[in-house]
């Protein structure tokens, strides 16, 4: 199948499964002070803008729109692994739906590839903005001039204040490839498990990151419990170069979900730019009947959970 006929299948079921599941808020108490809600609105790729009582987080920026979003080396075409890609500009679909940046109050990164964190991104952000990474891409973030760079390891855990509230984020395995030969060339980069807490309430979310349903992944997750909410990356990735597929498609998102069985399964990482190959109306068809409530959201809108 052509590459633009294979997109507009997918778009087509996309719509399909906005009949199947929306995101919608947790049903809360009535009567009385408000529950608490996160807030999560897709900004395109695998930028969210996570918002919780007083503190909002800004996960892989990027800015960029048009078709030179970004400069990246192209994992879907072929090229010799001893020479490298060919370093080339990256057409975003959607336009950028925007931030006020004077709110973010904490950058969350999974890795540094340049569609996680763009030419753009890395121009507008306040080097200052305390950022949270993975201890191995702090010196390039470092030497793009930022400052206050946290850089965690799998396993370590970090806490916010949220006023009220807090937000403990632990780093978790994401294998950026099934290949371990691979990881010389692509990396590995950081999930999440990030615990929102204000008073006795209490909710998880596990950001998957660019991540496969590897063994030590399905491990972490369950000894830290079944999460409420799975933001997970998808696009098949890599499938038609060298590299292999370097991030999830909808049949891993399904296995993984049936792993450490979430509540939600909310999306990201697709139909942003032309980099993802799979179209997301795969997980929607994939995902019925399955016991995750999937929640489907255009960029620019907002998942509420209370």
């Amino acid at each position: 199948m052509k590459r633009r006929n294979f997109r507009l299948a997918g778009l087509l079921a996309g719509f399909v499964a906005a009949f199947l599941a929306v995101a919608a808020p947790v049903a809360g108490a009535s009567g009385g002070s408000p529950r608490p809600r996160i807030e999560i609105t897709w900004l395109g790729g695998a930028t969210m803008a996570i918002r919780f009582n007083a503190l909002t987080i800004l996960t892989d920026p990027t800015f960029g729109d048009g078709a030179e979003a970004f400069m990246m080396g192209d994992p879907n075409e072929m090229f010799d692994l001893k020479v490298g890609p060919t370093i080339k500009a990256h057409r975003r679909l959607t336009p950028f739906p925007g931030i006020a940046l004077g709110t973010v109050d904490l950058v969350l990164l999974s890795h540094a590839h340049e569609d996680h964190f763009d030419q753009k991104a890395q121009a507008d952000l306040n080097p200052a903005l305390p950022m949270i990474l993975p201890i191995a891409d702090v010196d390039q973030v470092k030497a793009k001039g930022f400052k206050n760079l946290d850089g965690v390891k799998w396993g370590e855990t970090r806490k916010i204040d949220a006023r009220p509230g807090q937000v403990t984020i632990t780093a978790i395995p994401a294998h950026h490839s099934r290949n371990p030969q691979m990881e010389k060339y692509v990396g590995v980069g950081n999930g999440y498990w990030i615990e929102f807490s204000n008073g006795a309430w209490k909710r998880t979310v596990y950001w998957t990151g660019d991540a496969f349903p590897t063994a030590d992944v399905v491990k972490t997750i369950r000894n830290l419990g079944k999460p409420d909410i799975m933001v997970a990356h998808l696009g098949g990735v890599g499938t038609t170069g060298p590299l292999g597929q370097v991030s999830m498609g909808a049949e891993d998102v399904v296995a993984l979900a049936a792993e450490i069985q979430p509540r939600k399964v909310l999306p990201i990482h697709h139909s942003t730019y032309t980099l993802f190959l799979e179209p997301i109306g795969e997980l929607a068809v994939k995902s019925i009947g399955k016991p995750y409530g999937l929640d489907l959201i255009s960029e620019g809108t907002t998942a509420l959970y209370d």
